[in-house]
């Protein structure tokens, strides 16, 4: 099982350690965990492998005692929103997201759309399974079908205030968008260039995965190319997305984040704001001029959800595309951020260029990758190398000076340490990068291109 488990969720090639016999036992261990006699709704993206695995999975849960209800095809989003609205103790996506056609996995969550992460459940399942503590229920639990296509549509089309019809485009990637977007633009009486909307999870056109950024050239051509108020692209199960301006420029995650969270907070009042340890410090700066109170968190949706729900706020953002609303049970839906977006521009009539241009006020370096063994001695390293700017330590290192700071990470999953710097000039940025980047190397960091 070793590496499976992951931060946020199981995840793994099919067939070489995820398989149909695991799959069934993880049913059996997170049954036993929420209890037999209790409700489960799950769902799965277009992978062939995920019906087999759903299979397994299932029978696992109704031997563990639990009720199944089946909703086949569907987004992540659509299973939080069943989960919420119908009162299941639990549900399940069976997906690898953004991965590739070879992976799949699962991402659980307890009533509420409340994700078990690690930290708070899937290690608990991962010990029942290697300590073979799996007790069967006396009692097989039901399996039935339901559909929550409707109901979630119609949810979202209360939601699009907007009756301007924009022009734009919509980027699937051939994944899980594209079992939704077509009948929710006809519901709501818009039409939008179609980018990749067929289910293919041998991802023939790119990865759904628009975090990079080279996944979202044919968008920024058809953007440009047609003259588009903006495009937007969506992962493989449709809970993150990115967006492209007017221009045909991608707007930064925490740029997005600053322009929905200044829009609840003028309209909604003060509230919290829960936002990343990698995000611009523009974020910060436009919470507090609206009364808001800023939340730095760390990185991962399951942490960002529990942040946002203690302290009951609007709305949160993630550097990856990761967008969090109070009205969406603190759950992520790429969906409603791009309703919400249409939403803004349509009652603030500007562009989107012009609505972030306010906030692209200091340089950013993006995310630049290393590959080291020693990640944990080198942020401890920088914290004494860079001790005169402030410290947060909440995840990895994050250090401010007056008029720069950056963030070291480790990664979750790989053996590379993860940079971000932002400060107020390009020639700053070049002279702090030359100075962290020369240190890194020097310890025998490699830069990784990928």
């Amino acid at each position: 099982m070793a590496g499976i488990f992951k931060a946020y969720d199981v995840r793994g090639i099919y067939g070489e350690i995820l398989t149909e016999h695991l799959a069934e036992r993880i049913g059996l261990a997170f049954a036993n965990m929420i209890g037999a006699g209790k409700k489960v709704v799950v769902g799965r993206d277009a992978r062939p492998h995920s019906v087999p695995l759903r299979d397994a999975l299932t029978l696992g849960l109704r031997e563990g005692g639990m009720d199944v209800v089946d909703i086949g095809l569907c987004t992540t989003p659509m299973t939080y929103y069943a989960g919420f609205t119908y009162g299941y103790d639990a549900s399940i996506m069976v997906t690898a997201s953004h991965n590739p056609g070879e992976y799949n996995g699962f991402k659980f969550c307890r009533d509420n759309a409340i994700p078990v992460g690690y930290d708070d459940g899937l290690n608990e399942v991962e010990r029942r399974i290697e300590a073979n503590e799996l007790t069967k229920s006396d009692v097989v639990g039901s399996f039935s079908h339901a559909d929550y296509k409707e109901g979630y549509l119609a949810f979202l089309a209360e939601r699009l205030v907007s009756k301007r019809p924009f022009k734009f485009a919509v980027d699937c990637g051939n994944g899980m968008g594209g079992y939704l977007i077509g009948d929710f633009l006809e519901l709501v009486g818009q039409q939008a260039e179609a980018l990749y909307w067929d289910l293919d999870f041998s991802f023939p056109n790119h990865l759904a995965n628009p975090l990079d950024f080279k996944t979202l050239q044919d968008l920024v051509k058809c953007v440009r190319e047609q003259n588009l108020d903006f495009g937007v692209a969506f992962d493989g199960d449709a809970d993150r997305c990115f967006f492209v301006d007017d221009t045909g420029e991608v707007v930064p995650a925490d740029i997005l984040t600053t322009l929905i969270a200044e829009d609840f907070l003028m309209k909604r009042g003060a509230s919290a704001v829960v936002y990343d340890v990698r995000s611009s410090r523009v974020v910060k700066e436009v919470i507090e001029s609206y009364g808001g109170d800023p939340i730095l968190c760390r990185v991962g949706h399951s942490y960002m959800k529990a942040m946002l729900r203690r302290h009951k706020g609007w709305f949160g953002g993630e550097l990856a595309g990761h967008f969090y609303f109070r009205e969406f049970s603190y759950a992520d839906s790429a969906l409603l951020t791009m309703i919400t977006v249409m939403n803004i521009l349509d009652e603030r009539n500007k562009t989107l260029s012009e609505l972030i241009a306010p906030y692209k006020k200091y340089v950013p370096s993006g995310e630049i990758n290393f590959v080291t063994d020693k990640a944990d001695e080198l942020i401890a390293q920088a914290q004494v190398r860079y001790a005169k700017g402030k410290a947060l330590t909440i995840d990895g290192l994050r250090i401010d000076f007056a008029d720069w700071w950056f963030c070291l990470r480790k990664s979750n999953t790989e053996p590379l340490l993860r940079l971000v710097v932002e400060a107020g000039t390009q020639d700053q940025l070049d002279e702090v990068l030359e100075d962290i980047q020369g240190w890194l190397t020097r310890e025998g960091a490699v830069v990784h291109s990928h």
